[in-house]
């Protein structure tokens, strides 16, 4: 219980309740091996279940009119634009985005390398064409001359690398260009928009989550918003299914009892 309430707590209250669960199904295991001495009441400390909420993407469209959003004639619009680019094309964290130096940009092969603040290990992401041209048209033209080695640095004196995330920067060009505000959707997805975009096209999801620094393939499932396209290819129709009665008896396009729905799918 001290370990929960003084270390869990402080250090990780994420995670509070996946550790209470493991310390229950601990002492259970134990009790029924025969530690009868375990009575600890666990009923004051019942959390509630974390709900996973189902955050959609933003669509290519929306994207799009966020890039758009951004001041070229500005250094806070370059800059922001560029980091945008980056996160679309990468599906890099925020926090990665913020910790990318200049020496970590590869320009002939198109590629970035960065070791991933979440789960320290180095990932090498590939840049698309306007990716790069906005990422050297900020450095070479907009930013400030300054010995900070991160691209992304303040606009304003003294110079030093970012140190906040981009909610709010991605709330403004998300206002500006008419993007709905949906509940929960900010910055990191765009992260969901990479991953969502990559499987759409066909990518094997084996390789998305790879570029996507993921460790398996269960933790690419939150990142994925359904795909109303390519949820129809596995919709069925009613051709092995008599329709005799009711709603759809004499809509079918048949009077016969085998009868199937005009169109094919129909749901």
């Amino acid at each position: 219980m001290s370990f929960l309430i003084n270390e869990v707590l402080v250090s990780n209250s994420g995670s509070t309740g996946r550790t209470l669960r493991c310390v229950k199904y601990a002492t259970e295991y134990l009790r029924a091996h025969g530690n009868d001495c375990l009575h600890r009441d666990y009923t004051l400390l019942k959390l509630k279940n974390d709900h996973r909420r189902i955050i959609p993407a933003y669509s290519e469209e929306e994207i799009s009119g966020i890039a758009q959003a951004a001041d070229t004639d500005s250094t806070i619009g370059k800059r922001d634009l560029a980091i945008i680019l980056v996160a679309y094309c990468t599906g890099l964290r925020g926090i990665d985005i913020i910790g990318i130096k200049l020496s970590d940009i590869d320009w002939h092969n198109h590629k970035v390398s960065v070791v991933q603040s979440k789960t320290h290990t180095p990932i090498v992401s590939e840049l698309n064409g306007a990716t790069l041209n906005a990422l050297a048209d900020y450095i070479l033209d907009w930013r400030p001359k300054c010995d900070i080695p991160e691209v992304f640095v303040t606009v304003k004196a003294p110079y030093r690398r970012l140190s906040k995330g981009f909610g709010s920067m991605i709330d403004k060009y998300c206002e500006k260009a008419g993007v709905s505000k949906i509940a929960f959707r900010g910055f990191h997805s765009l992260r969901r928009s990479f991953e969502t975009v990559m499987v759409s096209r066909g990518v094997p999801i084996e390789t998305v989550s790879q570029m996507m620094g993921h460790k398996s393939i269960i933790e690419d499932k939150p990142y994925i918003t359904h795909d109303t396209h390519q949820i129809s290819f596995v919709a069925m129709d009613f051709s092995d299914v008599p329709i005799t009665s009711g709603f759809y008896f004499g809509h079918t396009g048949h009077t016969e009892s085998t009868g199937s729905l005009e169109g094919g799918a129909g749901a």
